[in-house]
């Protein structure tokens, strides 16, 4: 990014959403802006997003968490898993504007879990809950085992964690959506040749330019069909 450049604005997010087939309602907005401020403030007192980047919040943080929404159509209902979530993205943002369907955020960090269950509360988000525990451990009881038919993960591990950490989680034909910037070739290589066939031919790096007004930046997320 030039330093000629300033951050994008909420407003602009919106319009770029908008731009590619995203209607977020008034409401939604509103609640969406609401979090983003709560964000900032806990962040200061918990380590959720990098301090250097919170000027960025909008453009590198909640911008690639919309694009999912704008590439992949979700099913009334659907149970996602937000695996690592962190400081609640995008569990929360999709959350928000899809309150139809139904999140667990899940990280082993008890100080992360605690934080983002203070935001559900103070968003009233009845569409969510947060579970402490590692992925791999949590899929092998029978409440979790085979649960999800979609997660996502955000920039937490390489690739061949990812798919290792949450095959318990995984229901047999599953979609597992990973946020990742930066040279990506050779993780995706590693995952297809220690487990051949976890990506399928349909599940390739989808990535998409949502920023007009940028050159050579990429809105993720990429989208990986798996399989345990």
């Amino acid at each position: 990014m030039s330093d000629f450049q300033s951050p994008l604005t909420a407003t602009a997010v919106r319009r770029i959403c908008l731009d590619n087939g995203l209607d977020i309602s008034d409401s939604q907005w509103q609640l969406l802006e609401k979090w983003a401020a709560l964000l900032l403030e806990l962040n200061q007192k918990v380590n959720l997003i990098s301090r250097k980047e919170t000027e960025f919040l909008w453009e590198k943080q909640i911008l690639p968490c919309l694009a999912l929404l704008i590439f992949r159509k979700f099913s009334t209902d659907t149970e996602v898993c937000d695996f690592g979530t962190g400081g609640g993205l995008p569990g929360i943002i999709l959350a928000i504007v899809r309150p139809d369907l139904r999140l667990t955020l899940l990280d082993s960090r008890h100080k992360k879990i605690e934080v983002v269950q203070q935001m559900i509360d103070s968003l009233k988000l009845s569409n969510s809950q947060t579970v402490l525990g590692r992925g791999e451990e949590l899929g092998k009881q029978s409440l979790w085992h085979q649960r999800f038919p979609f997660l996502t993960a955000r920039s937490v591990a390489p690739m061949i964690d990812l798919v290792r950490w949450t095959a318990y989680l995984r229901k047999e034909e599953s979609v597992l959506h990973i946020f990742k910037g930066g040279e990506i070739k050779e993780e995706v290589f590693a995952v297809s040749k220690e487990i051949p066939g976890v990506i399928r031919a349909e599940g390739q790096v989808r990535m998409s330019h949502l920023h007009p007004r940028r050159d050579n930046q990429d809105c993720y997320p990429m989208e990986h069909g798996v399989n345990p």
